[in-house]
């Protein structure tokens, strides 16, 4: 109904302009937003358009927290078999569950959409920072109906190829990492922190302590084990501003005051005394930039790799009549200096990319270089 519509956009456009604490770094118009959502919403025809229309807004956020789903229209899709990367400014495969696509194929079009032009399609609905943006356009590039056929063409050592590909899973395959936790080459350990829980790590803390030098990989969420990071300080955590809950009273975000946060992380033994270095990329938002934040203003480690998504802080969520939900961060975060995170994020200081050759050799290429900084 046009009254639910345009009342849902009445109510999302308020709840960000009284409650967003990031209007004052993201390059919006948040009135014009306004005007457009309106524009838009009187026009849908169905839930689904409606759907878009609200991930428009939130889009206008930039904030890799913020969107909006609706359970209903959200069940049922599926991924495709492969997963996708962008690779040498191409959109390649860089995992598959099937032999007829190999890692490195480059994706020429999708249901007879040009590669680049589909992701610009879902990017415009992706709220956060370009590198939130375009990790999230890989996932969503091929997502769709469950068990549905979707035709793509594919390009291999100059030549295409047509290859029809059903949704048939829940998520896209992982690609290829070592161990959780191990040694990869004598005195070297290697610790996925997406993937190992705290207990793990404590198991082999001692080793890992011990070690000539440790490659921690954050390319993603970590897995409640931001302990280590004790284990690499050598002095307390003084940093006590960097999360900051605004308390509003008055609207349109004016006269806010604000409850500082922090973790007041302590060294602990075993201290890790080895070379250390950590892997990241536009995957680690939130919690995983609350953790290399650390390392970051700390300065405890090399970070080998791109930006993280520059978003953090807790997440608020609402509910709008019709079955939406929206989402958007309510906390302001900053870095353990003051200065600004938000579309930031992290910065390696060994910036570090994938080629071609390397994702059709199966080769990790960051870990490559984080291996060769610590030997």
């Amino acid at each position: 109904e046009e009254a639910v519509r345009v009342g849902d956009i009445v109510i999302a456009w308020n709840v960000f302009q009284h409650f967003y604490p990031y209007f004052d770094v993201v390059p919006t118009d948040w009135d014009t937003e306004l005007t457009l959502a309106l524009e838009s919403a009187l026009s849908d025809g169905s839930e689904a358009e409606f759907l878009l229309t609200l991930r428009r807004l939130t889009a206008a956020l930039h904030d890799g927290h913020a969107g909006a789903n609706h359970v209903a229209l959200d069940s049922g899709l599926g991924h495709l078999p492969l997963t996708f990367g962008w690779v040498e400014r191409r959109v390649v495969v860089t995992a598959s569950d099937v032999p007829a696509v190999q890692p490195g194929d480059i994706l020429v079009s999708i249901d007879g959409i040009p590669a680049a032009e589909a992701l610009a399609d879902e990017e415009a609905y992706i709220s956060g920072s370009p590198q939130w943006m375009r990790f999230r356009a890989l996932l969503a590039i091929g997502r769709g109906e469950m068990e549905a056929s979707v035709q793509l063409v594919l390009e291999r050592d100059g030549t295409t190829s047509d290859v029809s590909l059903e949704r048939r899973s829940q998520m896209p395959p992982g690609e290829d990492r070592p161990p959780q936790i191990g040694e990869l080459e004598p005195g070297i350990w290697y610790v996925n922190l997406g993937a190992a829980p705290w207990p793990d790590i404590q198991e082999n803390l001692d080793a890992i302590a011990g070690a000539k030098g440790v490659v921690f990989d954050l390319r993603g969420y970590p897995k409640g084990n931001h302990q280590v990071i004790s284990h690499l300080l050598t002095e307390p955590d003084t940093s006590s501003a960097w999360m900051r809950i605004p308390q509003v009273i008055y609207p349109d975000f004016e006269e806010v005051t604000w409850e500082h946060a922090s973790w007041g992380m302590k060294p602990l033994k075993p201290h890790i005394e080895g070379k250390v270095v950590f892997i990241t990329d536009g995957r680690a938002i939130s919690y995983a930039e609350s953790f290399m934040g650390f390392i970051e203003g700390y300065r405890l480690a090399e970070i080998v790799g791109q930006p993280t998504a520059g978003t953090n802080g807790n997440v608020n969520p609402f509910g709008l009549p019709g079955g939406y939900r929206v989402r958007f961060t309510g906390m302001l975060v900053v870095k353990h200096d003051g200065s600004q995170h938000h579309l930031v994020g992290v910065q390696p200081t060994v910036p570090a990319e994938r080629s071609l050759e390397g994702v059709r050799e199966g080769r990790d290429e960051l870990l490559e270089v984080a291996l060769e900084l610590v030997r």
